[in-house]
């Protein structure tokens, strides 16, 4: 029988081996799950002054956009590998960083001397982890959350996980004799390819299985590493998962999207089937069945203490709507008609509209993206552009694009304003990236860029991008940058992205001006401006 600490030990190891980039999660920042406790009727403490604790946290990518957005709050991450937490505190002490802390240590060994915590965060672990490691994930929940925090725990869900665990036996199989991690991810890819193309027509799994190696083919190779072909992958069903927090004296709120929760989410007719199936029943067991219905692989539940329960409300409530900050990243597209407008969000999906309220929040959102829209504003912009209708219809009409935007997974949403400004004339990039840009520039950086809205983003990296970034720290004005950036186009030191000859040319700052103007509308389209 292998033991406890093999197990940790293989787990380290293969982390090390292949370490792989630490990205921010938009889902787990403290302010969305703040946010999202509000809606359900419970206050939970400000992120501004909160307490956070990550368990897994690799290189500290997912903590570094909230202590650099919040200077009075502290984190702690805690991670099993060595190799990663020296990188991450190469990446805090870079960026001259004391409020944030990473440790290597096993989450096992945590007590009750880490103190209380307002937030506590375990992504990507639950599932990878031996039994008795999630046991100490549950423990820590419990003893380490402080009395009106709110946990986050992520895993791997049936009934969405059966075909995958196939996949991953198949992969392993064929991968079993492999000597280092290159050639056993090389052997894995061998047999997604049988998967994808190589199954008789009368395998009853065809369909379930080709598509699962078809979804993973797109993925990195750390993905496959980590996801596949770990030691451990346990997935369980939701309400085996809810019977191990109830034990450990927790009780489950909500997913942290609450719209994937909603059968109406999925469709009439998902929705009509499983009202007639969940009279008289919990709504643990209806979120069940929704997971049968919908074959859910992943969850990502927001837990608190037990006694705080019975103050939860079992549905969000709109009203909460009023004390929030909203913000979305659209991109106008081609309408087929006059009266309509058409957008892309972040997240791919298209909103086509010819609502005028509708139309109204969405420019308001377009034009103030990456910073976030009062409630109060979104009102006053609403009735400014629907004259004829009542105040009732007006509320009505906010509430409703407000809850279409977030069941499109397409807004984001604070009880405070997340930092960006629109003070200022001298451009000015958010905290820390100017340090985890050199560091990707170097190939020294295990943390992914990312935004104050916890979004990973990929800035540019040639020779323009080079040279403007590491200017925009609020020092310069436009004609400052741009005369700079005209000088080194002259002398050859910044190629013009198009290839255009500029070495030497007189008159170059026209050309100097677009190229910078268009570099400065790329990073706030990222969200990777201050101001």
């Amino acid at each position: 029988m292998t033991s406890p600490d093999s197990l940790n030990q293989a787990i380290s190891d293969a982390y090390d081996e292949t370490p792989y980039t630490s990205n921010a999660f938009p889902i787990c920042a403290p302010g969305h799950l703040h946010a999202v406790a509000h809606l359900y009727g419970l206050n939970a403490p400000a992120p501004e002054t909160a307490r956070v604790l990550e368990l897994g946290c690799a290189a500290g990518g997912n903590l570094l956009p909230f202590v650099l957005a919040n200077p009075g709050a502290r984190a702690v991450g805690v991670d099993l590998s060595p190799q990663q937490i020296a990188a991450g505190k190469a990446m805090v002490d870079a960026m001259g960083l004391d409020n944030l802390e990473l440790r290597a240590m096993s989450i096992t060994d945590i007590d009750a001397s880490f103190g209380k915590f307002d937030y506590i965060i375990c992504h990507g672990v639950f599932s990878w982890v031996p039994p008795e490691v999630r046991e100490a994930i549950l423990r820590v929940c419990r003893e380490n959350l402080s009395a009106d925090g709110i946990a986050y725990v992520s895993y791997n869900t049936y009934p969405g996980w059966k075909a995958s665990d196939v996949v991953r036996d198949a992969m392993l199989l064929n991968s079993f004799a492999a000597n280092t991690p290159q050639e056993k991810l090389t052997r894995a890819k061998e047999m997604l390819s049988l998967l994808e193309n190589g199954l008789w027509a009368g395998n009853s799994m065809k369909g379930a299985l080709s598509y699962a190696a078809q979804q993973l083919s797109k993925q990195t190779d750390y993905y496959l590493t980590h996801e596949y072909l770990e030691a451990i992958n346990s997935p369980c069903y939701f309400l085996e998962f809810v019977a191990a927090i109830q034990q450990a004296g927790l009780a489950y709120l909500t997913d942290a999207e609450p719209q994937a929760t909603f059968p109406s989410t999925f469709g009439e007719n998902v929705a009509n089937h499983l009202a007639v199936l969940s009279v008289e029943t919990t709504r643990e067991m209806r979120e069940q069945y929704l997971d049968f219905a919908m074959g859910r692989q992943f969850r990502k539940s927001l837990l608190v203490h037990a006694d705080r329960a019975a103050a939860a409300l079992e549905n969000p409530e709109g009203t909460k709507f009023a004390d929030m900050h909203f913000a979305a990243k659209l991109q106008s597209q081609p309408s087929s008609k006059p009266s309509e407008r058409a957008y892309q969000a972040s997240g791919g999906g298209t909103i086509t509209t010819e609502s005028p309220a509708l139309i109204a929040i969405l420019e308001t959102f377009r034009e103030a993206w990456p910073a976030s829209v009062p409630y109060a504003r979104l009102a006053e912009v609403v009735a400014i552009n629907t004259p004829d209708m009542s105040d009732e219809a007006r509320d009505s009409a906010l509430l409703n694009s407000l809850i279409l935007l977030i069941g499109a997974s397409a807004l984001h949403y604070r009880l405070a304003p997340v930092p960006y400004s629109a003070n200022g004339t001298k451009p000015q990039l958010i905290p820390g990236a100017l340090a985890i840009l050199t560091a990707i520039e170097a190939r020294t950086s295990q943390v992914g860029m990312h935004n104050l809205w916890h979004q990973t983003v990929n800035p540019g990296t040639d020779s323009l991008a080079r040279f403007v970034t590491p200017r925009l720290d609020g020092t310069r004005s436009m004609l400052e940058l741009r005369t700079e950036l005209r000088d080194a186009l002259h002398a050859g030191h910044v190629e013009h992205p198009q290839g255009r000859p500029v070495k030497g040319v007189r008159n170059l700052e026209p050309v100097a001006q677009e190229l910078l103007q268009a570099m400065l509308a790329s990073l706030k389209n990222s969200g990777l401006m201050l101001r």
